[in-house]
């Protein structure tokens, strides 16, 4: 059996492993009625499956943020660069670029992920009015309750709290044996005088 025909044998695993998981998650995950039975864990997947939250907000706020500093970054650089010109004959000075990639690639990679981040925020924006005018007793359904990430704080504020009872734990400090066998030595009691001793220690004659 060649390379091929082993990727075929397992795409057709693949296949059927995904098939059997799109059936179990239809079973166990993304109906609402098991929503309440997950633990933290599920109820993240759960709200995943049924896209109660954008990731891609995200990824677009990241992609920004990465781009921006990349500009800068690369500007700054390049206020030093002078590489060589064998057209004139002598290094040429770059700065004049980096200094328009500092000031206006931001600007231009910021009107463009507005104009992104505008869509994702209108559709947010329109389902936040509509969950607003819902009748008090009318029931919703995961569709109303998009971009509702209370389970993503819930993890966050665990894991801040297991980060910050770590800290306060206080560290273990290794004792001297000295100071252990001191301790664990008891006081030694006096003894009792026997009643035929004098106290000075001499015994008294017997009759």
């Amino acid at each position: 059996m060649n390379f091929f025909d082993s990727l075929g044998v397992f795409s057709i695993i693949a296949v059927i492993l995904s098939i059997a998981a799109v059936v179990a998650a239809f079973i166990f995950i993304v109906p609402q009625k098991k929503r309440e039975k997950l633990n933290l864990a599920g109820r993240i997947v759960h709200d995943i499956l049924n896209f109660r939250f954008l990731i891609l907000e995200k990824v677009c706020q990241a992609a920004y943020i990465f781009l921006t500093a990349f500009l800068i970054i690369a500007g700054f650089f390049l206020l030093f660069a002078a590489p060589w010109s064998g057209c004139y004959g002598r290094r040429l000075w770059l700065g004049g670029y980096g200094f328009l990639l500092m000031i206006l690639g931001p600007i231009v990679v910021r009107l463009i992920f507005e104009f992104l981040m505008m869509a994702l925020l209108l559709v947010k924006n329109v389902i936040s009015i509509n969950n607003k005018l819902r009748a008090p007793g009318e029931q919703s359904d995961d569709a109303d309750h998009f971009g509702d990430d209370s389970d993503l704080d819930e993890l966050r504020q665990l894991i801040r709290s297991r980060i910050a009872n770590r800290a306060q734990k206080p560290a273990f400090t290794r004792s001297h044996p000295a100071d252990d066998a001191g301790a664990a030595a008891p006081e030694a009691a006096p003894e009792d005088t026997p009643s035929h001793v004098d106290p000075d220690g001499d015994h008294p004659d017997l009759d």
